[in-house]
């Protein structure tokens, strides 16, 4: 506490202590004054006292009459007001003050008597006072007290006035008794002023006291020095106007400043770049602008500045009142590790090339800059064809590096300003800053990007020949929108792999036509399973030995009630694109035993299953519970199947077909001789047949090597003891060499197209008379 504060409460006090012994004299001749003027009113004491028993006992008695009246503004509580009232009065004459006068007549006693129990009984029933008859009862009981309370206040008068001599002789007494008392108050004053004394003394060894902690506050202080200078970040307080308060060691080695051009009080803005200051901060957030020397914050409040080769965390935290605390941190290496990971965010980890985001984020620079400055550009959507096989058969290492090398082939086919981004999977895209409004860059880019893909790849000893497709889109001619230009370069890829490998397709209206087209198919195809449109028809297999029918192949034909007959080739894609091939396949396959149930014993039935099938994992359940429903001998049905299923998933499907083959039913490898595995799959699977692919039998009048292959695959499956059929023969000589080959069967337009089930009936019944007439 300071000196002159002290000297300040010293004065206080002592003017307390004054007006504190002024006061005790002024209250002697107050009370010596009150004494005089006792003796005009003092007699009426007594008497004021007891008269207001009749008063108050005739206002509750009011009150309680006007409580029963409908609508009185008497409620409950103002009863109980009086109530409480006239108790006190009870109270007032049960006294000491009044009970001389009381005991002065047993009149008086038993007058106070009375008024006590009556009161008690309007106190047992003021709960229940809103009951009929309560209120009327209460005043039958009160009413024979009011009376003697009146004549109570006549005797008070008569005997208070007896008594006015007596009290008026005491209270002259008292005025000595209350001068006595003042001499008490100064004396007491007196002994306050030696403890303001002793306060004082007190307050003297307080003050030396908080000298003592200001020497400590002072090393605190040191040691807050320390610590800040100590800091691994640059920490600087600025007042309202932005000049430098307090700074430590660290600000002044961040920023390369001279502590002699850091004062106390000089502006920030004359020691430091304006980027940052705190009001630099302020109008790039105003402005939305981050300029060039910022980057993206690391933590929230924080800004990031380019700063003398070093990455600079500046932060400006407003301080009540006014002011600012500003703080530097070197936050190179977190900076560096931040950009990695945006880097990684977008970008493929595989091929180094920007991803599916940072393409989206292009293209959408692309689209503002068309709407600028109408630059028109181009999305090209790749899609590398079969390179699933490669992957399934080769292994996923040899697909990364067949992946690595065709992004190589990408990046070196396109000009600087495009951009080629990995999608996913095997999936590229490209985007083109066309020349002009023409399709001839964008024609021109996407030829070379063929011919930069199609060509021989040597991966781990193996060549690998691969070829792509290629959907375009161009702006504004297909689009001004990211989303549905991406959306139409990706109708137009569908269209190209549609067409076939190796081709790049632009996107036009009718391609989304077309989509529409295959929308309404696939729900039709729906409707369709749903109301039975399908029918089978069956191709026989014909025994090159015999001559005569062995087995029908199941082929299912849809009966559309709009389109006619629709090819399989049609809506086989799509039933395995949509899921929708597990139903058919399941109804095709109910059909097909149901009707060659009648067939004789020693023709077989061929029911085709789609790789989409083997993936629901109970399919040979499936195909043991339609058997046993339709009663059909699992010996005399045979499953065909393509490579396709043994490369995806193949352990598991080579599982599910030896349980089918433990069914007792006979599996056949169709299209044997297209793919990348078929002898490798030969040794880990026993196929009780393989169906030569019409491809090697079509050209066998006009190529001998055609001769050869089918040779080979029937002494290969001789010594396997399997079975042979050439599928598409349509000459006798064809017939004449794929017997000569050794295929056990064949079937083709040669001996009878696809047939409707009674039809081939017909065909198996006429061999069966024929037979029986030689």
């Amino acid at each position: 506490m300071k000196p002159s504060t002290i000297r300040i409460l010293r004065i206080a006090l002592a003017i307390v202590i004054v007006g504190f012994i002024a006061s005790a004299g002024y209250t002697s001749l107050l009370v010596f004054q009150r004494q005089t003027a006792l003796k005009d009113v003092g007699r009426g004491n007594v008497n004021w006292l007891v008269a207001q028993g009749p008063a108050e006992f005739a206002r509750l008695q009011q009150r309680i009459s006007e409580y029963q009246i409908a609508d009185s503004p008497v409620d409950a509580a103002e009863v109980k007001l009086r109530y409480d009232i006239m108790m006190n009065r009870l109270k007032t004459l049960k006294s000491d003050e009044i009970s001389k006068f009381i005991n002065a007549s047993k009149r008086n006693v038993d007058t106070v008597a009375d008024l006590e129990r009556v009161l008690k009984e309007v106190e047992a029933q003021l709960d229940t006072l809103g009951d009929p008859g309560v209120a009327t009862r209460l005043l039958a009981i009160m009413e024979p007290v009011y009376p003697k309370l009146a004549r109570l206040s006549a005797d008070a008068n008569v005997w208070n006035a007896q008594r006015i001599a007596d009290d008026r002789e005491g209270l002259f007494r008292l005025q000595w008794v209350f001068t006595l008392v003042a001499g008490g108050l100064i004396l007491c004053g007196c002994i306050f002023v030696a403890l303001l004394l002793f306060h004082n003394r007190l307050l003297k060894r307080t003050q030396e006291q908080l000298h003592d902690q200001d020497i400590a506050l002072q090393t605190q202080n040191d040691r807050f020095n320390a610590a800040l200078n100590n800091m691994s970040q640059g920490l600087c307080l600025l007042d309202a106007e932005r000049r430098v308060i307090v700074y430590n060691k660290r600000f002044l080695e961040l920023l390369k400043l001279d502590p002699d051009r850091v004062a106390p009080g000089t502006p920030l803005s004359e020691i430091v770049a304006p980027e940052l200051l705190p009001q630099s901060l302020d109008l790039a957030i105003a402005d939305g602008e981050d300029g060039d020397e910022t980057e993206t914050p690391i933590m929230p409040g924080e800004r990031i500045h380019r700063f003398d080769g070093m990455v600079l965390a500046v932060t400006h935290a407003p301080m009540v009142g006014g002011g600012w605390v500003s703080t530097f941190e070197d936050v190179t290496e977190r900076q560096r590790t931040q950009d990695h990971i945006v880097h990684m965010a977008h970008h493929d980890a595989l091929t180094g090339m920007p991803n599916r985001l940072l393409f989206w984020k292009s293209a959408q620079q692309a689209t503002r800059r068309l709407q600028n400055s109408g630059q028109p550009f181009a999305i090209l959507y790749l899609d590398l064809d079969r390179f699933k096989e490669v992957n399934d058969s080769l292994g996923h290492p040899v697909g990364d590096a067949l992946l690595r090398q065709v992004a190589d082939s990408l990046r070196s086919s396109v000009s600087a300003p495009d951009i080629v981004a990995r999608l996913g999977g095997d999936e590229f895209a490209v985007l083109h800053r066309c020349v002009d409004n023409s399709l001839a860059s964008t024609t021109e880019l996407a030829a070379r990007l063929l011919r930069a893909i199609n060509r021989p790849y040597l991966i781990d000893g193996n060549e690998i020949v691969i070829s792509t497709s290629i959907g375009v889109a161009v702006a504004p001619r297909d689009g001004r929108d990211t989303d549905e230009l991406m959306k139409n370069a990706d109708l137009a890829l569908y269209r190209a792999k549609a067409e076939g490998s190796s081709t790049f397709n632009f996107f036009a209206p009718e391609i989304e036509a077309a989509l529409q087209v295959r929308r309404k198919l696939e729900a039709d195809l729906r409707r369709g399973i749903e109301l039975e449109q399908f029918e089978l028809y069956f191709q026989p297999l014909v025994s090159l030995s015999t001559r005569r029918v062995v087995s029908g192949e199941a082929l299912i034909r849809w009966h559309h009630p709009e389109r006619g007959m629709i090819s399989p080739g049609e809506f086989i894609p799509l039933a395995e694109e949509t899921g929708l091939i597990n139903a058919l396949g399941e109804w095709a396959l109910r059909r097909a035993l149901g009707q060659a149930r009648d067939w004789p014993s020693g023709v077989r039935v061929s029911v085709n299953l789609s790789p989409v099938q083997f993936r629901e994992p109970g399919l040979p359940e499936l195909i043991k519970r339609v058997l046993e429903e339709t009663g059909f001998p699992s010996n005399r049905l045979d499953l065909e199947i393509t490579e396709s299923v043994l490369l995806q998933n193949n352990i598991t499907n080579l599982d599910a077909l030896h349980r089918l083959r433990a069914l007792g039913l006979r599996i056949a490898l169709d299209d044997f001789g297209t793919g990348y595995s078929s002898l490798s799959y030969l040794q880990r699977f026993p196929f009780d047949k393989l169906k030569i692919d019409q491809s090697f039998v079509r050209d066998l009048e006009s190529r001998p090597e055609s001769v050869a292959i089918i040779q080979s695959i029937t002494n290969l499956a001789r010594n396997l003891r399997m079975a042979t059929t050439a599928e598409g023969v349509e000459t006798l000589a064809q017939v004449d060499i794929v017997t000569a080959a050794g295929c056990t069967e064949a079937q083709g337009y040669y001996f009878n197209r696809p047939m409707p089930e009674a039809d081939f009936r017909a065909l198996i019944g006429k061999e069966n008379r024929e037979l029986s007439l030689v």
